[in-house]
């Protein structure tokens, strides 16, 4: 039979590895929760034009991601020139809703320079980005659940 001396030690450990696991338990759902709160995800559409009279096919792989706010992404686009002649193009962008274009930061984008192709020549550009964390605490969006980005390659004229 125990003696109340050992139960009273049964007891005590028991009651302490109770409170370790509930601690564990209490700090991974709170980890958990933080994680969830800070890994909001949206999802982005990409759509690509090209100007009539030029003769580019521009495409990407992905027309929908979904994205993690804060986390920087690489978008590549293919684009060829089918037609006989050099020629060159400039991209321009529109982001909708058009109150998340502050919190859409390009690192790098091929649109910031006019682009230039042989007759048959195919190229990759690229697009490397991020959604700045700071849209979480914008009222006015921090509810989006969607991001659309239409690129249109213009003419150039300039070769």
């Amino acid at each position: 039979m125990l003696k109340k001396k050992e139960f009273s030690k049964i007891y005590l450990a028991g009651l302490f590895l109770l409170l370790i696991i509930i601690s564990v338990l209490a700090a991974l759902i709170f980890e958990k929760t933080t994680i969830d709160n800070n890994q909001k995800i949206i999802t982005l559409n990409l759509d690509t034009k090209v100007e009539k009279n030029l003769s580019w096919n521009f495409s990407t792989i992905n027309n929908s991601m979904e994205v993690k706010i804060g986390q920087l992404y690489k978008i590549d686009f293919n684009v060829e020139n089918y037609g006989s002649s050099k020629s060159s193009g400039k991209a321009i962008y529109i982001i909708n809703p058009k109150l998340l274009k502050k919190y859409f930061v390009e690192i790098d984008c091929f649109c910031y320079k006019k682009q230039t192709l042989l007759p048959g020549e195919k190229s990759t550009y690229s697009i490397t980005f991020y959604i700045d964390p700071k849209m979480i605490s914008d009222s006015k969006v921090n509810d989006t659940k969607n991001m659309s980005i239409s690129y249109t390659f213009l003419d150039s004229k300039k070769g």
